[in-house]
């Protein structure tokens, strides 16, 4: 086994959860009809008639209360949030009175009721759980029922009415298998395993570039926030000792030839993003991270945005093209895909697992293995 390590001072091991006046138009004309639709959050548009031979972009430019710089809203305008019902309508179309279209607000991120959730496994004391990718675990400021949590409680109570709690976290876009306790004890119970390191995790995740060893160790310490960015983790002598083992699995290549590797990922501590550093620290980052990824500008811009990232399954309208191509996939291709937790009321242990889903697997199929 190759290590990869940084001093570190002797720190005691402990659970850290992981998480989470008008302008260019003549006086007397008709003020544009921007009405909102807070059901569909849509605001509608009718070009008045000295707007006529403005490009798109031009007239959305002069409408909107806020600048945007031309290039995002150049993006703004070729995806999804333009809706209209014309065959083709681009930013550099020229407009016509009478002409009508819509611009969708970003949404504060809830989609109403979760999804199904798959149970893996249910009795009186434990729920374990396949969590779907994109859905947060715990209510935040912007995703309110979307979350786990609430599927948990609406669906999932116990005999004596309790609803269920997770015992640990995964990032909203980390897929896989979330441990749960039926009642607050269980869920002291399994919280106390995590504590006492009597749960073993392992994670698929499918990474950048070709790990030199088939089986490697990271042992980097993590502090969490900068200046630039509160929520990443970054390695740190002085920080929290955090250590990952790691095995590939299978080595591919990309079309043009780059190569990419399928890892199993065992954390031997619990640190905040812990896997997702440390692969960046070993110089493969996470395919579609696009915090540990590319470029961590992609975070900060989603983040100071003011909305919410986009729907399950799909890219969000501020990231270009070219960061597309660099993430290759719209979430982290990060799995929790084995878990082993004593049984929070007879203290057996449970072992569970959890294919990778769908979206992954398609990933996968579109590389060449070597």
């Amino acid at each position: 086994m190759t290590p990869v390590r940084w001093a570190r001072r002797a720190t005691p091991a402990k659970f850290c959860p992981l998480p989470d006046g008008a302008t260019g138009a003549a006086a007397g004309y008709v003020v544009s009809r921007m009405i909102e639709d807070a059901a569909r959050a849509l605001v509608h548009f009718e070009v008045e008639p000295n707007y006529a031979g403005w490009t798109l972009a031009a007239y959305v430019a002069e409408k909107l209360k806020r600048p945007l710089a031309p290039a995002r809203l150049d993006r703004l305008l070729r995806g999804r949030a333009l809706v209209h019902g014309e065959r083709e309508l681009l930013p550099e179309t020229r407009i016509w009175p009478g002409l009508r279209f819509s611009l969708r607000k970003r949404s504060p991120g809830d989609d109403g009721e979760p999804p199904a959730i798959p149970v893996v496994y249910e009795d009186d004391a434990l729920l374990v759980v396949d969590k779907p990718a994109g859905l947060a675990l715990h209510p935040t400021a912007r995703y309110h029922l979307s979350t786990l949590t609430r599927a948990l409680e609406t669906r999932h109570r116990n005999a004596a009415g309790e609803k269920p709690d997770p015992a640990h976290r995964l990032d909203r876009e980390t897929s896989g298998l979330v441990a749960c306790g039926r009642g607050s004890l269980h869920t002291r119970a399994l919280k106390a395993a995590f504590a006492a390191r009597e749960v073993e995790k392992a994670y698929l995740a499918l990474c950048e570039g070709e790990p030199r060893a088939d089986e490697f160790q990271v042992d980097v310490p993590l502090s969490v926030g900068s200046e630039r960015i509160k929520v990443k983790a970054r390695p740190d002598p002085e920080g929290m000792a955090a250590v990952t083992v790691f095995r590939v699995l299978a080595r591919y290549r990309d079309p043009q030839g780059k190569p990419l590797a399928l890892l199993r990922c065992e954390p031997r501590t619990g640190r905040q993003h812990q896997i997702r550093a440390h692969l960046h620290a070993a110089a493969s980052p996470l395919v579609g991270d696009k915090l540990y990824g590319p470029d961590d500008g992609i975070f900060l811009r989603l983040a100071e945005s003011g909305g919410a990232p986009a729907p399950r399954g799909e890219f969000d309208d501020l990231i270009t093209p070219e960061e597309r191509r660099a993430l290759r996939h719209h979430r982290q291709a990060l799995h929790a895909s084995e878990l082993t937790v004593p049984h929070p009321v007879t203290g057996e242990r449970m072992r569970f697992e959890s294919p990778l889903p769908d979206d992954l697997q398609q990933l996968i199929s579109s590389l060449k293995p070597i």
